[in-house]
């Protein structure tokens, strides 16, 4: 379970740093990017009470 809680760690970081980029095209893309990095360590942050349910 660490391994993935870890992975979705890192994929979030990625994403935070993704949307903080300026981008040439439309800045909801950043928020956009933003929303699914917090999904992503929410998940990340909830994987050990996925694992005590299963």
């Amino acid at each position: 379970m660490a391994v993935f809680q870890a992975l979705f760690y890192l994929i979030a970081i990625v994403l935070l740093v993704a949307a903080a980029l300026p981008h040439s095209s439309r800045r909801s893309r950043g928020v956009g990017l933003a929303l699914l990095a917090a999904a992503f360590a929410l998940t990340a942050f909830a994987a050990p009470t996925f694992d005590a349910a299963f």
